[in-house]
């Protein structure tokens, strides 16, 4: 095989940069599209990631004019276990407040759970793409290599049976890393009534990062964030945890065989 006259003449220098330019000349993927493959995404972990184990350290805050006034910090053994295609998440408290415990009752001014098995499904899969108003965010430039978007509960769906879960007034923000199309930040926003005061706003956002479990990579929590703000009648409550030393969790059993047991008496 032979190049044409006019390539055998150009310098390598000049061939890369033709190919550097077809590559950048490449139409980008339109918003339906790029919602199609974070959702592959999203069904492809709920359907594969392992049963893992992981360390989570937590902070939970109430505060007042901007004050701390109370705070709690635990150290757990964190738990995803696959049962069939639901994830459940567990953990085991180590220690409260620097000491031992061994409580599974946890008494923290603010919790915050679901999210590895509920984060991305509940606003970034097919079923739910009818209950939202993707639209790309321009108000915050996005990291080199990333794009971001922001979703709207839409009213007009909130009658639909997909949509019975998503609470009226919902908005959210996402971040996706361009090569893979994982998500690498979440977070939305609801209104969160505490008591008979209406007016608190709840927020909550998940950071991911690539993790190896078994071989195999899977973009699971790094950071978990949530807050409330603070109102005449409500404190501020706020929430992290942060999670570390993901590794598979698997269980076995041994199942022995029987023996006769000689020391039982004999019939005559």
């Amino acid at each position: 095989m032979r190049l044409s006259s006019a390539i055998a003449r150009t310098s390598p220098a000049g061939l890369i940069g033709c190919f550097a330019m077809a590559l950048s000349q490449a139409p980008a993927p339109t918003l339906d599209q790029l919602l199609s493959h974070v959702e592959a995404n999203t069904e492809q972990y709920k359907a594969t990631v392992p049963s893992f184990l992981c360390d989570e350290h937590i902070t939970s805050q109430e505060l007042r004019g901007g004050k701390l006034k109370h705070e709690t910090a635990i150290d757990a053994l964190f738990r995803v276990t696959r049962a069939g295609q639901t994830l459940e998440e567990s953990r085991e408290v180590k220690s409260i407040n620097g000491n031992p415990s061994r409580s599974k009752k946890l008494e923290m001014p603010i919790s915050f759970s679901g999210g590895f098995s509920g984060a991305l499904a509940k606003f970034l899969s097919a079923e739910r793409r009818e209950c939202f108003d993707y639209r790309p965010d321009p108000s915050a430039p996005a990291s080199p290599g990333t794009e971001s978007f922001t979703f709207t509960a839409r009213e007009a769906a909130a009658k639909q049976p997909a949509c019975s879960t998503i609470q009226p007034g919902t908005t959210g923000r996402f971040v996706v890393d361009s090569a893979s199309m994982q998500v690498v930040h979440i977070e939305r926003a609801v209104p969160n009534p505490i008591g008979r005061d209406q007016s608190v706003l709840g927020t909550a956002a998940v950071d991911f990062a690539p993790v190896s479990l078994n071989g195999k990579s899977f973009w699971l929590p790094s950071t978990v964030t949530a807050f409330t703000t603070e109102t005449p009648k409500t404190s501020a409550f706020r929430f992290t945890a942060k999670y570390s030393n993901y590794h598979r969790f698997a269980a076995s059993s041994t199942i022995l065989p029987t023996t006769s047991d000689s020391t039982q008496p004999q019939s005559r």
